[in-house]
């Protein structure tokens, strides 16, 4: 199995929730601080997405991808210069329609004012939840905001299926609908990630992402991370530093160099970091006693399990577990 693969292989999608949008010229769409992953993709035309305060406009079209890992304010308009006032709020209408079959989100609202403008573009726009992946990191690595911009290549078979059912579903009012959009959720933000990664979404004149940090070029890394793969799929073991730089087929001192480059810590470091978060998240969603925690993770010692707990979340693993289940 690859890095990518392993690392993402518990994530979940829930409460997905997606609308669909016309955008005549003066239509604007605001998300104010979601704190929740929030998607935009483009389903026609051309829209311009302003992704924070002071960053310029940047264009999307048809097929393009904004995926913001924790909702940060930003806007999507049907031209550079959005209006100054005004504007409908993602979450408000998805509270108010996101059930509602065959919603279309007109921007503006049609009013005798607004009749005849010129239609700009649509989207599909959304917001969910996302488990699996609360560990810092994946939300420490990735930017505020990610795009996938296919510019001057065809658009990929994925897309065009999973828009066409997502498209498809949002007319139903059916058994399981929910559950169908979650899994829908789970492709688009998979294969949203790994477009980023691979670069398989940025066009030859693309611009507007910020720089991918850390993590995510850690991924780019064959070396590396084959290591950070082999930690993940066995975190109980007691790697040594040999034994991980082996993996990558280079010395002690270049496995460190490079981690230190891409991930500004040493491997081992990392590794106490990764088995700290898993140990948090079985605390948080099991009953295991913590001895069977720490020894799912790696120690064998409880005080030291707990001592290297402490450093991190700075509480032990009972005062953690206990503070999740106060009313």
């Amino acid at each position: 199995m690859d890095t990518l693969s392993t690392l993402l292989s518990d994530v979940r999608i829930r409460d997905a929730r997606f609308i669909r949008t016309q955008f005549n010229v003066d239509g604007h769409l605001i998300v104010r601080d979601a704190k929740q992953p929030c998607f935009h993709i483009v389903t026609k035309g051309a829209l311009w997405l302003s992704p924070g305060p002071g960053l310029p406009p940047i264009e999307m079209l048809a097929g393009d991808i904004a995926f913001f890992p924790l909702g940060q304010a930003h806007s999507l308009s049907g031209q550079a210069a959005p209006p100054a006032a005004g504007g409908q709020h993602l979450l408000a209408d998805l509270t108010a329609h996101g059930a509602t079959p065959s919603y279309v989100l007109t921007l503006p609202a049609q009013t005798p004012h607004t009749h005849g403008l010129v239609c700009a573009g649509g989207s599909i726009s959304g917001c969910m939840l996302i488990d699996g992946v609360a560990d810092a990191w994946l939300w420490g690595a990735l930017p505020p905001y990610l795009l996938v911009r296919w510019r001057d290549r065809a658009l990929p078979t994925w897309l065009q299926i999973g828009l066409a059912y997502l498209d498809q579903e949002l007319d139903r009012d059916q058994l399981a609908r929910q559950a169908i959009l979650n899994r829908l959720g789970d492709i688009l933000f998979i294969q949203s990630i790994r477009s980023y990664v691979d670069g398989a979404g940025m066009g030859s004149r693309d611009v507007g992402n910020p720089p991918a940090n850390g993590f995510l070029m850690a991924l780019k890394d064959s070396m590396v991370s084959k290591v950070i793969g082999a930690m993940h799929r066995e975190p109980a073991k007691a790697w040594t530093l040999q034994e991980l730089a082996s993996i990558g087929c280079v010395s002690r001192s270049v496995l460190a160099e490079r981690f230190a480059e891409l991930i500004a810590q040493p491997p081992l470091a990392y590794l106490t970091d990764h088995r700290m978060h898993l140990a948090a998240r079985r605390l948080k969603q099991s009953s295991m006693p913590i001895a069977d925690v720490a020894r799912s993770v790696g120690y064998q010692s409880g005080a030291a399990f707990a001592q290297a707990f402490k450093r991190t979340f700075d509480c032990s693993p009972r005062a953690f577990r206990n503070r999740l289940n106060c009313p």
